[in-house]
């Protein structure tokens, strides 16, 4: 994921959105295999929130663009 700043002083995401997707779905299956994982579970934290922050940002920039 890479966030382009913008004149304005605000931030575009770009990332395929499907990277996001794979990569939240691999680590939820191997903390469902691996349950007692701290390090797998930390990840998927990590990851999915990444993920909320990003699908964040495009919403917004989605809003300004529209207005």
């Amino acid at each position: 994921m890479q966030f382009i700043a913008t004149q304005d002083g605000g931030e575009v995401a770009i990332m395929d959105a499907r990277e996001a997707l794979v990569m939240e779905g691999a680590l939820s299956l191997y903390v469902l295999k691996y349950p007692d994982s701290n390090v797998a579970i930390g990840a998927l934290r990590a990851a999915s929130a990444a993920n909320e922050a990003r699908e964040a940002r495009m919403d917004d920039a989605a809003e300004r663009a529209s207005a």
